[in-house]
C-alpha cells in the first residue's frame, strides 16, 4: 500500500530579494527612512547615517558580564564553601561519645577516632566509617525544640 501525500510548493517558487535603496518606496509624509537623513545639499536626497551597532555588543555587554559572574560567585560559589567550611568544623569537632548519623542515616556513637576514619558503635556492632560520611553530630547539650500545644 503506498500512499501519496500532497504538498503544496506555491511559495518555493518565488523568491524575494532585497530592495535597494532606489527601488525602495518612500514613506509617507516625506520623511526619511528609518537609518537615513535628508542632505540638502544633494538635493534632498536621502543618505545613510553610521552604522547600526553589532549584535554582539560593545561595552555593555562587558559590564552584564561581569555582573552575572559575580552574581554567580555570591549565589553559588560563595555559599558553597561556607558549607564546606561548616561540614570540615563540624568533622574536626567530632569526638569520642558524640552520637552521630551518617550520611546513609545510620545512627551511632562514636567509640574511636584517627585522621581520616572513624568507628562507631551500633547497638552492639562496631563499624569503621570514613569522616566524610558523617552527616550531623547529635548531642545532649543543644536545647530541645519547644513544642506547640
Amino acid at each position: 500500500m503506498s500512499q501519496t501525500f500532497f504538498l503544496p510548493l506555491t511559495f518555493a517558487s518565488f523568491t524575494q530579494e532585497p530592495k535597494t535603496g532606489a527601488e525602495a518606496p518612500a514613506p509617507a509624509g516625506g520623511a526619511a527612512p528609518t537609518g537615513q537623513t535628508p542632505n540638502p545639499a544633494a538635493g534632498g536626497t536621502t543618505q545613510p547615517t553610521a552604522a547600526p551597532a553589532s549584535p554582539c555588543g560593545g561595552p555593555e555587554t562587558l559590564i552584564y558580564m561581569g555582573v552575572f559572574l559575580a552574581l554567580m560567585y555570591f549565589m553559588v560559589m560563595r555559599p558553597e564553601q561556607k558549607r564546606r567550611k561548616e561540614t570540615q568544623a563540624l568533622l574536626s569537632a567530632v569526638k569520642k561519645g558524640d552520637r552521630v548519623v551518617t550520611i546513609g542515616g545510620m545512627h551511632g556513637v562514636v567509640t574511636g577516632l584517627t585522621d581520616k576514619t572513624l568507628t562507631l558503635r551500633v547497638d552492639t556492632v562496631q563499624m569503621t566509617f570514613d569522616r566524610s560520611a558523617v552527616a550531623r553530630v547529635e548531642r545532649d547539650d543543644a536545647a530541645p525544640p519547644a513544642q506547640k500545644g
